[in-house]
């Protein structure tokens, strides 16, 4: 890793490193990238694992490696890319959201398929996260956040609220929504606009569904032309975890394999979904070292059911205010679940031998 030499002033300060991208795919300027640290025979000495990186996911997202310095045509088997690693400054970073300058931070998203590596939400400062040296009100045409957008059988037809200033060769981003099993559901990732049909409703070039469903699937996601940039702070630190977005199942599933949660980081629980038979319920492992924090944020209604968060291991309950809740005898309140139903519920815990609520809001906590 070398600290680039400006030529000029107007240039920003950049720590740099070239490192094998293993995809095919095409990579944006300022698209997060993760180290690939699990690469060959887990058995056998490879450093390979400190200098290839692949796009975010869930078993790599506490191994942030830095951003696209430029943008890079896909190739086939892969090629070297050249990063601009945490601590540089004044970068351009790849956006799936507005900013206001020094306002807030996002995080690189995880496991959104072709779309991961892309800055859409707030997860931990940290390795991973940026903060914005640049307002850029326009870099999302559309959004709906809330599970508002509607994705009919044919997988290609989307119904959204306002399709006046999208254009054919835009890109639809689908991060999540309805889940009818069977892989009846969203396939997340980037889809091209093919044409538009109305003021409400248009059509991809692909579809956006693993197999028909049997209903129009909501959904959740953004738009954009281009690729929307800002120049950014890359913080340094303890790995953030990245953001990720997860779809709970519409019949629920509530045996603790309804849903699956990274480690570390932040998952925003897709909304807009009716779960009709049962909580989707998912369990939530130990932490892998002392101080690690683990959020999660419902981002829209839920309804008959809820999705459920259950710790593998029994952790403690605090109130907002930091004073612990007590069982009665002195001892603090188990938590064992956690449940989501509404728009903007969230549980931020932290990881020291247990689960212990570092805050909450909205969401149910059960002690069992």
């Amino acid at each position: 890793m070398d600290r680039s030499v400006n030529s000029h002033e107007a240039q920003g300060n950049r720590i740099v490193e070239w490192v094998w991208y293993g995809g095919s795919d095409a990579l944006f300027q300022g698209e997060g990238v993760c180290y690939n640290t699990d690469y060959g025979t887990a058995t056998a000495v490879n450093a390979r694992r400190g200098n290839r990186v692949e796009r975010p996911s869930s078993s790599n997202n506490n191994a942030f490696a830095g951003v696209a310095a430029r943008d890079y045509s896909a190739k086939s088997g892969g090629q070297f890319i050249e990063i601009n690693c945490p601590g540089s400054k004044g970068v351009m970073v790849a956006l799936g959201a507005n900013v206001a300058i020094n306002t807030g931070i996002l995080s690189f998203t995880a496991g959104s398929g072709s779309e991961a590596g892309r800055f859409v939400k707030a997860g931990y400062r940290g390795r991973g996260s940026i903060v914005p040296r640049q307002t850029v009100a326009a870099a999302i045409i559309l959004a709906s956040m809330t599970g508002g957008w509607s994705l009919a059988t044919d997988g290609v037809t989307l119904t959204v609220s306002d399709t006046d200033d999208l254009s054919v060769g835009d890109t639809v981003v689908l991060l999540g929504g309805e889940n009818e099993g069977d892989s009846k559901a969203i396939v997340p990732g980037k889809y091209t606009v093919s044409s538009i049909t109305s003021g409400t409703v248009l059509v991809l070039s692909s579809s956006a569904v693993g197999a028909t469903p049997g209903a129009a699937l909501t959904c959740t996601g953004y738009a954009y032309t281009g690729n929307p940039k800002c120049l950014a702070d890359l913080l340094d630190g303890d790995e953030c975890g990245g953001v990720e977005f997860i779809s709970p199942p519409n019949t629920g599933d509530d045996d603790g394999d309804g849903l699956s949660f990274m480690s570390g980081g932040v998952s925003y629980i897709c909304g807009g979904v009716t779960i009709a038979t049962e909580d989707a319920n998912g369990a939530l492992a130990d932490g892998a070292f002392f101080g690690q924090k683990k959020g999660f944020v419902c981002l829209g209604a839920l309804t008959t059911n809820d999705a459920q968060v259950t710790l593998t291991t029994a952790g403690e309950q605090v109130t907002v205010n930091d004073a612990i809740e007590t069982a009665g005898d002195g001892s603090p309140l188990a938590l064992l679940e956690a449940t989501f139903d509404a728009a903007n519920e969230f549980l931020h815990l932290q990881w020291w031998g247990l689960w212990r609520e570092l805050a909450h809001a909205g969401c149910a906590l059960a002690a069992s």
